[in-house]
Formats: C-alpha cells, structure tokens, sequence
C-alpha cells in the first residue's frame, strides 16, 4: 500500500511550530506555555497550531523527541569521526564537545518532560514509549564507542548505558544549581572515562 504523506507546507509548518516551542518551553516552562504562546512565536495561528497538534503537551513531547534525536546524531557523528580512538577519556571528551551546544536545552525539555509524567499518569504512559526509545539509541552509543575502543562491556550493555546517562544528568544537574562547582565537569572529564575502562575489557581477552 503507498503511503501517504503529509503536504509539505503542512509538514514545514509543524516544524517551525517545533522549533519555537522549544525556546518557548525553556523560557517559560511547560506548565506556563499556552497555545497563543507558541503560535506567537512561530509566527502561525492558533488555526495552523491545531491543524498539526492537539495539546501544548502533546508539543512538549514531540518538540523533547526531536531535540533527543539531535543529540544523539550529534554523539554518533563524533564517535564515528573521533580519529584518537586508543583513550577512552578523549572519546567521551569528543562526544560531549560535539552536544555542548544543545545539551542545556535538552535537559530543560527532559525535566519538563518528567514533571509532566509524574503529575499526569496518562502523559507518564505516552512518554514511556520516548523514552524507551532514548535508551535504546543510548545502548547503541555505547556499543559504538566500545567498538571504537576496540573493548567489550563487562556487564549487560543497556545496564552501562543507563549508568553512563546518569552520570551524564546528575553532571548538568549540578552544573544547574552551581554552575562554579567544578565537580560537574570532573563527572564528565574523569568519571565517565574511568567507568567506562572499569566495565569493560579489550575484545582479545574477552
């Protein structure tokens, strides 16, 4: 069966409405942004915002997905490119530089997006699936730079990725709340490397 797709303007105008959500959502927070609001700032109606969505919610999420598929293009793009590959420090190093620019934003969306669960079960059902989703791209991450590095994991990959990705949140939230705190980077620039040696082994003696 052919599938159907959406005319173009309407596919570039549900683009733009995303884009401009996300400077909305940072600035104003989830809970505060309206439907006026983000046709305001992208330039539409509140006839064109219904024609592409029903819900501000419903935006959140769709505008949290997109940011998320940027960021981890962003890090496979820099695994896949990275020539030192002999240091797991200058990998990861590589691989945060590459999602520096987008990865204050994401992380306002992503905390929007989980207050949103916590307070409503029904949006906590609806974005289970996003971020089932985001944790399986997150174990290919993984799998890559190990591959890169030449070494396999010690324990089930999914596991090291979900502990990796903490390191990597608590890492902002601290950079969030004391931005001078030097110990948010050390998480990235010692942490992260020293986890990833730990649990993992080179593939000749695996």
């Amino acid at each position: 069966m052919t599938e159907v797709k959406a005319p173009r303007r309407r596919t570039n105008t549900r683009a733009r409405l995303l884009a401009a959500a996300v400077d909305v959502f940072v600035e104003r927070g989830a809970r505060r942004v309206t439907v006026d609001d983000l046709v305001s700032a992208a330039g539409y109606t509140r006839g064109a915002f219904y024609s592409n969505f029903n819900t501000v919610d419903e935006v959140l999420l769709e505008a949290f997905k997109e940011e998320s598929e940027r960021l981890i293009e962003a890090v496979r793009t820099a695994l896949d490119e990275h020539d030192e590959t002999d240091s797991s420090g200058s990998l990861i190093k590589a691989a945060f530089d590459a999602v520096g620019p987008m990865q204050d934003r994401w992380y306002v969306l992503q905390s929007e997006v989980v207050l949103q669960s916590l307070r409503d079960p029904d949006a906590r059902e609806i974005s289970s699936a996003t971020f089932t989703a985001l944790s399986e791209q997150l174990v290919e991450l993984v799998e890559l730079a190990l591959d890169r590095l030449d070494c396999t994991s010690t324990m089930p990959t999914d596991l090291l990725a979900q502990t990796m990705m903490g390191v990597f949140l608590h890492s902002l939230t601290m950079r969030t709340i004391r931005p001078d705190d030097p110990r948010a980077d050390r998480l990235l620039d010692d942490a992260l490397p020293q986890l990833l040696d730990s649990l993992s082994v080179p593939k000749a003696s695996a």
